[in-house]
């Protein structure tokens, strides 16, 4: 049974799709207007009859590529009149929900699901990649055989790795400092103008 946020977010997302399919003169039949919010764990019997029929008479390609694109035109055109929160909040509600207008629009790249509490954000490694790889470079200078060999002196040993260990935080500080100063020159040219 799903919550109420869950069928209100459902329900929304799915009348704002079919209002666009008529503002856009895009045909969508009773089927595929039900495929929409299908969902195999709560369908009704009629629901399933109506998967069926949209299995044996309908290319589901063609079909998620033309809900895709109205998905994506009624978000735009409901972001540019300022009701984008409920909009993600819809989003949000449906994001881990099994129905079939949330896989659609988690296989064309405009929601992914939420990464739950207890598991780490691997996409936001890439953007600590070289912090890591630098830091364990400095640990294993600083703390391995390898590294009293690769650096036998005790005291440039200790310079290398300050240097490995620093370096994250200097190119951090690099890329602050060129951003304000990008800002900063364009401000004088935007008084100029």
């Amino acid at each position: 049974m799903s919550s109420p946020s869950v069928v209100k977010a459902k329900r929304f997302l799915m009348n704002r799709i079919v209002d666009q399919a008529k503002r856009a003169n895009v045909p969508l039949t009773e089927v595929e207007t039900r495929m929409l919010g299908f969902s195999p764990g709560s369908a009704s019997p009629a629901e399933h009859q109506a998967a069926a029929a949209f299995d044996r008479a309908y290319d589901k390609q063609k079909y998620e590529t033309k809900v895709s694109q109205l998905f994506r035109d009624v978000y735009e055109l409901d972001k540019s009149l300022g009701r984008a929160e409920v909009w993600e909040q819809s989003l949000d509600s449906l994001a881990q929900e099994n129905i079939y207008l949330a896989d659609i629009i988690r296989k064309s790249g405009l929601r992914q699901a939420t990464v739950p509490w207890y598991l780490p954000d691997l996409r936001s490694l890439r953007q600590y990649f070289t912090a890591i790889i630098m830091v364990l470079a400095g640990i294993v200078v600083a703390f391995t055989p390898l590294g009293e060999r690769l650096v036998p002196d005790p005291v440039l040993r200790t310079f290398v790795v300050l240097c490995f260990w620093l370096t994250p935080w200097i190119i951090s500080k690099l890329r602050k400092g060129s951003g304000e100063e990008e800002l900063g020159g364009a401000e004088p040219g935007a008084q100029e103008k």
